[in-house]
């Protein structure tokens, strides 16, 4: 009680601070992604506060009107978007997030309560939810293993599935470097127990699947795929589900009709719009992250850093993992010191194979703000710099501050163009709103 309440006028400072921070700093957090200004404008417009449920179309069934302008958005642009790029025969868009595609999953293919689930042990890279998750929808889990942090032990689940036959085998490899061979895994599945499904959690691949760098689930013989939408994919904070399946499509539609009510109809809207600018770019993008990935692990290799899984190329994706405690340094020490020299990068625990806590990186978000060579090694010396407190944090900040900040490929939305000044004016009108005549 008495305590001052923040005020508009604070907040927008706030706001504008940590814009201007953004502008001058690098995120290197492997599970967040920036995208681009055009696919941000549905968040800030009316949209945003709409519901949309008719996804076809029916006269009778407008219950809800405010999304009806607007509606082909979603069905006509991001739906066969998602499809054509995910090759798919059957797409959902209303998960919220990769835990909500996850529960929605669970819920539909997972079985009633007390089914069997097989999932991934945390070893291996599973996701730390979803056991619990599982068994609060009332399933039993079972976790398949491997015999190192990178791969699964298939004989081993070809004996786990037969044993338990389960509804769903649900690959939720979350902590990764390298994936999981899915066709092998598809193949084990089928041969222990034909009826079981597999889906395969792309929420830390799903760029680099959508890309073409990563095969394609489907094509390896899973029943669907899906996850987050901004990771290595552009896009807003959101879930997407893919099937060829008519029958799980059915399953999730059913399922999805009673878990998810406000699909946050304008973020559906800007992933449309970074799904269609992914068509233009996403293959050159997703090869950039892949090699740009492997190179910045060189390049940190190269400076004394210890890069976790250097015997393997370091890694197949978009994340880095560095084990700072054996170069005498604790990796939130690390991480406070690269804050202050104006990179945001993430350390925790659990990894698998890493005893205690590790610094998590990604090349993700970089790749998009249009790095490359010789950037990269200029970044590989601030960063090391900065681990290791051998420049001034504020020299190291300038440094970083003056990288490129460009989005990948400009294109018709550049500052100049005719797209952005129509873009600007609808900012300029949502701040008006609602309008006074």
């Amino acid at each position: 009680m008495g305590e001052r309440v923040l005020g508009l006028t604070d907040v927008l400072r706030s706001l504008a601070d940590n814009e201007r921070a953004a502008g001058q700093t690098l995120s290197m957090v492997p599970s967040e992604a920036a995208m681009s200004g055009i696919a941000k404008l549905p968040l800030l417009l009316d949209a945003y506060h709409r519901y949309f449920f008719n996804e076809g179309g029916d006269p009778d069934r407008w219950h809800f009107r405010g999304g009806q302008d607007l509606s082909k958005l979603e069905t006509d642009l991001a739906v066969p978007l998602l499809a054509e790029l995910g090759q798919a025969e059957w797409v959902s868009l209303r998960p919220l997030s990769g835990l909500n595609t996850m529960t929605l999953v669970l819920a539909s293919l997972g079985g009633p309560p007390g089914s069997d689930v097989m999932t991934l042990s945390p070893d291996v890279g599973g996701h730390y939810a979803t056991e619990r998750l599982a068994t609060r929808l009332g399933l039993r889990v079972h976790q398949l293993g491997g015999p190192d942090p990178h791969g699964l032990d298939l004989d081993r689940a070809y004996e786990q599935v037969a044993a338990v036959r389960p509804p769903l085998v649900y690959v939720d490899q979350s902590h990764c470097l390298f994936p999981l061979d899915v066709r092998s895994l598809v193949e084990t599945v089928r041969r222990a127990s034909p009826a079981t499904r597999v889906h395969v959690d792309t929420s830390q691949w799903l760029g680099l699947v959508l890309g073409g760098v990563f095969d394609n689930p489907l094509d390896c013989g899973a029943d669907s795929y899906g996850g987050s939408t901004h990771k290595t994919f552009p896009g807003p904070q959101k879930g997407v589900f893919l099937t060829r399946d008519p029958q799980v499509a059915k399953q999730i539609e059913e399922t999805q009709e009673y878990l998810i009510s406000s699909h946050h109809f304008a973020a559906t809207i800007s992933l449309g719009i970074a799904l269609l600018e992914f068509r233009q770019f996403g293959a050159e993008y997703a090869r950039a992250v892949v090699d740009n990935t492997h190179r910045f692990g060189a390049l940190l290799a190269e400076r004394g850093i210890t890069v976790i899984a250097q015997d393997r190329g370091f890694s197949a994706g978009h994340q880095l993992w560095l084990d700072t405690d054996a170069d005498s340094i604790a990796p939130q020490v690390a991480s406070d010191r690269l804050f202050q020299a104006g990179i945001r990068i993430n350390f925790m625990a659990g990894l698998p194979g890493v005893t205690g806590q590790a610094v998590r990186i990604g090349l993700n978000e970089p790749t998009y703000r249009g790095l490359a060579e010789p950037e990269l090694v200029e970044l590989a010396d601030v960063f090391v710099a900065g681990v290791r407190a051998t420049e001034r944090p504020e020299n190291l900040a300038a440094r970083v501050a003056q990288l490129p900040r460009r989005a990948w490929r400009r294109g018709p939305t550049d500052s100049e163009s005719a797209l952005a000044r129509q873009a600007l004016a609808l900012c300029a009108a949502s701040l008006a709103y609602p309008a006074s005549e």
